[in-house]
């Protein structure tokens, strides 16, 4: 279980591949324990941490709960009500959208970059939307550092001088670039600007008016990095995100919405059955030796002890995030906080509610 992967986006930073809580602090209570206690004890041990760190977890279909610790609880902003920066899980966002536009028969997964864009050049002319959801299509991480100016054309024309750094289809390479050029052909291809599409197209009547870029920012919820930086100042450079960031970092949501977001997708609400089957499907191996995939903006993955999973994290300097849905064990959980702190507390949340001996979903 020892299996979380945080890609940071943030320019300049290499993608590193890092485990935590692969050493338990405290004994989980044996999975036969009730639900409740075996969370309780894994709050216990994220406030000892002296995380900062904002929770979300659904049960069973419970109602949520929210908790939140550190910084976030000693301000007056309700949990749910907490902007956080959702980082990499944009691209979870995207890839839903990316099966919302080829739903409505606006795109197809297997269509190229040529026939989508003039002036490609001959080496990216064959690229596919596929091969861009999966991290296969041979970009570079990225072609800048998040806060700069740069416009969706000055990004693509760079993104298509780019060098490619495989063969499109060779293998996995997790590429920030290719995620932005998705958002440009949801542009392309809605009429609509990313944010416009899914506020007004993916997400329209389900509730989630906390999520998308400037539109839904106020810096008065947004949680705070350990300098007291808001969102827009440590990770939009002060300014409105520009296309370093759109449609694959920097995605300002709360808690409470993103939960809402999967368990909407999930239901059927926003892409069909059929479409979710093709997002969820693990397309390609991330690592030699490794049994993760991924899908469409998800990590699909098998886990002893405790079975199917889906999940995405994220993370720049100072903030980071995490969403996973244990689908055997019934329980969905989102976490947003500073630094590494909320991939700490999925590691927390996972060891004791799963990790103890009787293995067994209730």
């Amino acid at each position: 279980m020892c299996r979380s992967k945080l890609s940071p986006w943030l320019a300049g930073v290499t993608i590193i591949m890092f485990s935590i809580g692969c050493q338990p602090k405290s004994q989980p209570l044996p999975t036969s324990a009730p639900f409740d206690q075996r969370l309780d004890a894994a709050l216990a041990e994220i406030e000892a941490q002296n995380l900062n760190v904002i929770i979300a977890i659904s049960h069973h279909g419970e109602p949520m709960q929210f908790r939140e610790f550190g910084a976030p609880a000693a301000d007056t902003i309700p949990p749910e009500q907490t902007l956080v920066d959702i980082n990499s899980i944009t691209k979870t966002v995207t890839g839903v959208m990316a099966a919302k536009l080829v739903q409505q028969g606006k795109v197809r997964f297997d269509e190229t970059l040529g026939d989508i864009f003039d002036n490609v050049p001959v080496d990216k002319s064959n690229i596919t939307v596929h091969q861009l959801l999966t991290h296969s299509a041979g970009f570079v991480e990225s072609i800048g550092p998040d806060p700069e100016q740069l416009s969706k054309d000055e990004f693509l024309i760079r993104a298509f001088e780019s060098s490619l750094e495989f063969l499109p289809g060779e293998t996995y390479q997790y590429s920030n670039t290719g995620f932005g050029i998705v958002a440009a052909i949801i542009e392309a291809r809605s009429g609509k600007s990313y944010e416009a599409y899914l506020r007004e197209d993916v997400i329209a009547g389900l509730g989630l008016e906390n999520t998308g870029y400037e539109s839904i920012y106020g810096g008065d919820r947004s949680l705070k990095t350990r300098q007291d930086e808001t969102i827009r100042q440590a990770s939009w450079g002060n300014d409105k995100p520009y296309w370093n960031l759109i449609g694959n970092g920097g995605l300002v949501s709360t808690v409470e919405d993103m939960i809402q977001f999967r368990q909407t997708v999930v239901a059927g609400q926003v892409i069909s059955p059929d479409m979710l089957t093709i997002v969820q499907t693990p397309h390609i191996r991330e690592f030699e030796d490794d049994e993760s995939f991924y899908g469409y903006g998800l990590v699909v993955e098998e886990l002893d002890g405790i079975g199917q999973v889906y999940w995405h994290d994220g993370g720049n300097e100072v903030f980071s995030a995490q969403w996973i849905d244990y689908v055997e064990q019934g329980d969905l959980i989102f976490t947003a906080g500073t630094d590494e702190d909320a991939t700490k507390a999925i590691a927390s949340l996972e060891n004791h509610l799963y990790g103890g001996s009787e293995n067994s979903s209730e």
